[in-house]
């Protein structure tokens, strides 16, 4: 059986179409309803590695491509297999195909690999955050406290606010002390001037207070923090401390000041706090905007919807009062 009819029902990306000489016009994975099975995926697998002599000559660029495309397809030993037939040259300064390798050398449970790629792509990219919080995954998962918590710092160094570094600081702080340490959590947070990290130790601290997260946050944006993720995490302590009036002004601001509309959360938030006001008519118009916005998940719907049903209901029954 020729390889086009053998695989053309298997869902793959346009890089591997090419390589494996499957045309468009008898492709059929995209129209499949099932994801490959495991016996599938391991004889596509098997067949790749016999396949080098019959492929196409790849460019540099084609090969970081289908390396980076067999990752997201979860073949991660296909990807490692095709990069070692070629010379490592063609790929050992990519970033992408360094970031490639590694995690599939990471699902493929060969940490050696992929510690060695890790690093070659942070050190082509130090920028980049992915490495850092790939790395910090294999240190946790070995238990090396100690390296993980280094490249979990200089990953933040790198990127301050970035959320999934949090994450990983706050389990690696609980792995090694038995416990979550918010106080220290927060004093790396104030190091690096991180909303995100204050967020989280204050998510994390068990004093009950539940101004402590808007206080800290405040601060951020009396320093001109803007961030639209920040300004959702600002807005939700708000919400919890019940400083509804500080919602809306901060709000409408925002709108103001972006030239790409407000993420649909802000507008939520921002019809809540009218909500707890009593301002039905204000919330009605933020949840229409929420409702506008292309990026709202449809698992969200049904929770506007009933604020919306709920700011319809308070409404009538203002105006019902008032004729009365």
């Amino acid at each position: 059986m020729s390889t086009a009819n053998r695989f053309n029902s298997y869902p793959m990306g346009p890089q591997l179409r090419s390589y494996l000489g499957i045309s468009d016009e008898i492709y059929a994975g995209d129209q499949r309803q099932t994801p490959p099975s495991q016996e599938e995926s391991e004889d596509l697998e098997a067949y790749l590695a016999s396949y080098r002599g019959q492929a196409p000559e790849l460019s540099a660029t084609g090969l970081v491509d289908l390396i980076d495309e067999l990752v997201t397809m979860d073949l991660p030993r296909a990807a490692l297999l095709i990069a070692s037939q070629y010379p490592s040259e063609m790929i050992s300064d990519d970033f992408r195909a360094r970031l490639a390798l590694g995690v599939a050398a990471m699902l493929s449970a060969d940490f050696s690999v992929a510690e060695d790629n890790l690093r070659a792509a942070q050190a082509l990219l130090p920028a980049e955050p992915a490495p850092y919080v790939n790395l910090v995954q294999i240190y946790l998962e070995q238990q090396q406290f100690e390296l993980a918590q280094t490249w979990c710092l200089a990953g933040l160094d790198a990127e301050p606010n970035h959320l999934g570094l949090w994450d990983l600081l706050a389990e690696i702080m609980r792995e090694e002390h038995g416990e979550y340490l918010p106080e220290m959590l927060m004093i790396v947070a104030e190091k690096r001037c991180s909303w995100a990290g204050l967020s989280l130790a204050a998510n994390l601290t068990t004093t009950g207070d539940r101004y402590l997260k808007a206080h800290l946050l405040e601060r951020n944006y009396q320093q001109g923090e803007r961030d639209p993720q920040f300004l959702i995490e600002l807005t939700g302590a708000y919400g919890i401390a019940s400083e509804f009036a500080k919602i809306p002004p901060l709000v409408w601001q925002a709108e103001r000041l972006s030239s790409k509309g407000l993420p649909w959360q802000l507008h939520v938030h921002c019809a809540q706090a009218h909500l707890a006001m009593g301002q039905a008519g204000d919330a009605l118009t933020r949840l229409n905007k929420a409702e506008a916005d292309a990026q709202l998940p449809d698992e969200a719907r049904g929770a506007l919807q009933e604020l919306a049903e709920e700011a319809r209901s308070s409404l009538a029954t203002t105006v019902a009062d008032a004729l009365h």
